[in-house]
């Protein structure tokens, strides 16, 4: 696929391969970018921030396929931009060395939410990545987003010039959350949705076990992430879905979800809302395992494994388990050495009360 499928809001979306969770044998990842390549996909997602993952691609897909075979996308993080533009400059010149690439398909500003408005603007990032287009360094412009839907609107009024959205999607937070306005927003402004988080880090892949239940006698050989895939990459506006891929089982049930990809029928919209009634009666906390906060925190606290070890002891799963994986973090790593500093919160696309919920942890475990 040309990088123009992608920017073309009349055609289905295609699977991404979403590099933030990516294996950490090169022997496995080598093998899932070449089934994912000879499926017909080509969409390679990354980002600064995402520890070792532009110099993986750059080892597994780069230096072994042809350029023409894949388009990759990667990220500007504005947190990172304090001397603009010489941090800019330096920061893309370190993921063009990374990558081995001469240019960059698809370029985005990072992660933008309502707190970095002003600083986004003044630093003049979007400007700048318009001047990398100009230059030749990178073919497309957009952002991904997690803030106020009044934000989005403006960041579409201001950069017209922007061709695509990355926005999360999911049947969570369409159905209970600002998802499906993000969405509205998007279509108003003709711009093509890049999809991501549809499976909410992992969240939607594992359901309390009355959800599960339900999605089981429905459809006894499907898997449970099968559900979130097809929901979001049915989605309009949706030209890509991002899927964070850790596995080759991940990847072929993505790939089987995709081959048999047909709108969810009225039943099984009904089903979701079932679904979505029995998870409310769970109070998990909605982190994706995304880490940026994990670069933020002083103590250096495993916030996510923490977090993960909570909901899965929420959800039904056995807590003698959980206490013996949560012992299995360094001890100076654990929710409990929470000096409560605050840095983490900014930069949690979620917006959870990190500090508030790591002291749930450390009283669970």
């Amino acid at each position: 696929m040309k990088p123009e499928y992608y920017l073309d809001m009349n055609n289905p979306a295609a699977l991404g391969f979403g590099a933030m969770r990516m294996p950490p044998g090169k022997d496995e990842l080598e093998k899932m970018i070449d089934t994912y390549l000879a499926s017909g996909y080509n969409y390679f997602d990354t980002a600064y921030i995402y520890g070792g993952s532009e110099e993986a691609l750059g080892k597994s897909l780069v230096a072994r396929h042809a350029r023409d075979s894949y388009v990759i996308a990667s990220k500007l993080p504005p947190w990172h931009i304090h001397n603009s533009p010489q941090d800019c400059e330096k920061i893309f010149a370190e993921q063009l060395q990374r990558t081995g690439l001469d240019y960059f398909d698809f370029y985005l500003v990072h992660s933008l939410d309502d707190n970095r408005e002003q600083d986004v603007e003044d630093k003049g990032l979007f400007e700048w990545c318009f001047n990398l287009k100009k230059r030749g360094l990178v073919k497309h412009v957009g952002f991904s987003f997690h803030g106020g839907t009044a934000y989005l609107e403006r960041l579409l009024e201001r950069h017209p010039q922007t061709e695509f959205v990355q926005l999360q999607q999911n049947y969570i937070d369409n159905l209970q959350g600002s998802a499906a306005e993000w969405q509205n927003v998007a279509l108003k402004h003709k711009k093509p949705i890049i999809v991501m988080e549809p499976v909410k880090g992992g969240g939607l892949a594992t359901l309390p076990a009355p959800a599960e239940k339900l999605l089981k006698e429905y459809a006894p050989h499907r898997s449970i992430a099968s559900w979130a895939v097809q929901y979001a990459a049915m989605l309009e506006g949706a030209t890509c879905m991002l899927s964070g891929m850790s596995n080759m089982q991940q990847l072929n049930d993505n790939l089987q979800t995709f081959k048999d990809l047909k709108p969810l029928s009225a039943d099984e919209k009904q089903l979701l809302d079932q679904v979505l009634a029995e998870m409310a009666k769970v109070a998990s906390i909605p982190c994706t395992a995304c880490k940026y906060c994990h670069n933020e925190c002083p103590m250096n606290i495993d916030i996510s494994g923490g977090f993960v070890l909570y909901n899965d002891v929420k959800r039904g799963g056995q807590k003698w388990n959980a206490e013996n994986m949560y012992k299995t973090i360094a001890p100076n790593r654990r929710a409990d050495m929470c000096t409560e500093c605050g840095e983490c919160v900014s930069h949690c696309p979620q917006k959870i009360d990190i500090p508030n919920e790591l002291g749930k942890v450390a009283e669970m475990f």
